[in-house]
């Protein structure tokens, strides 16, 4: 080493380490899985009243919108024709099976009421789950009712705008209170993650990170960035708002007694070749090929090739070697 290089190259002698890795990734916070609701019209009708607006809280069963459909109306009817039918056939069963105790009755005739009877009952039991899609309301009217508590996060539905089948919801609630955090971490970090692991949360809206654990971590690679979904539970989620952005620190599992150095510790040569500068002398310095894990948080573990005790450079090893990259 050159004695101008001197005064800004660091040498530290290997020790061993137990401290826990961070792995540091941009998050979002978003509903839960199962905590929005979609409301859609099961008719096509035409919206004559809206009763909430973006923001309001809701309970189940509050009404949501008031809309009118010919359809509602022809589906209303069918239950009261199903009645009736259902009601004549069972008074045809009772007369038949009366006949038959008195022994002037035909048995033909009796299996044919019998018959139309299952028929009627399931036609009945049709017409009333269609008309109990239609919530509350009567004749052409359909109110659509809150299937849950929560927040309207999206209304679409405006008076006199026509609502189908298919189309896209009318209001949308969210469950304030069932939210988590999704981190998007790194392929090269995601080893590091495990389920149960501790996180600490940073919001904009709060002075102090909120605590958290993985409970879920996706099986998939999303983006170009190459990031894989990590799910934490917050412990609080209160000031917590679905869409804030925020910025998650995973705390990965300590493992055993690992030699750990600065990532400019560790240069690479010919993009393969993992190379650290070992004292061997006054200002002299070889270099030493080693094995690493993943780079977390500025830091690598060194898995072979160096031992405790062992005087690196872990800071200006390009001044030494300048024909290297350094590890990022």
């Amino acid at each position: 080493m050159s004695a101008a290089s001197r005064p800004y190259v660091t040498v530290e002698a290997v020790a061993a380490s137990s401290s826990t890795p961070i792995v540091r990734a941009p998050a979002r916070v978003a509903f839960r899985d199962g905590a929005v609701s979609q409301v859609n019209m099961p008719l096509t009708g035409r919206v004559t009243e809206v009763h909430v607006k973006t923001g309001d809280r809701v309970k189940t069963g509050d009404p949501l919108v008031t809309l009118t459909s010919p359809d509602a109306a022809a589906a209303r009817a069918q239950v009261a024709a199903a009645i009736a039918e259902h009601d004549a056939a069972m008074h045809e069963v009772t007369r038949q099976d009366t006949m038959a105790k008195s022994g002037v009755g035909v048995d033909s005739e009796r299996v044919a009421a019998q018959s139309k009877l299952r028929q009627s009952e399931a036609e009945l039991a049709r017409a009333q789950t269609t008309s109990s899609i239609l919530g509350g309301g009567g004749g052409s009217v359909v109110v659509l009712r809150a299937p849950i508590d929560g927040t309207v996060i999206t209304r679409r539905a405006t008076v006199g705008a026509v609502a189908q089948p298919g189309g896209d919801p009318l209001i949308e609630i969210g469950n304030p209170t069932a939210l988590w955090v999704i981190a998007e971490v790194f392929e090269r970090d995601i080893a590091q993650v495990r389920e149960g692991a501790d996180v600490d949360v940073e919001l904009s809206t709060h002075t102090q990170p909120i605590k958290g654990h993985v409970v879920s971590i996706g099986s998939a690679l999303t983006g170009s960035l190459r990031t894989a979904p990590v799910f934490v539970m917050l412990d609080d989620a209160t000031g917590a708002r679905s869409g804030m952005f925020a910025r998650a620190s995973i705390k990965a599992p300590a493992g055993q007694q690992s030699i750990v150095l600065p990532t400019e510790a560790v240069l690479v040569k010919d993009g393969k070749t993992y190379v650290v500068y070992v004292k061997i002398g006054d200002d002299l310095y070889a270099p030493r090929n080693v094995d690493v894990g993943p780079s977390v948080d500025g830091k690598v573990e060194v898995t072979s090739g160096l031992k405790i005790g062992d005087k690196v450079i872990t800071k200006g090893a390009l001044l030494v070697d300048n024909a290297s990259e350094q590890l990022l």
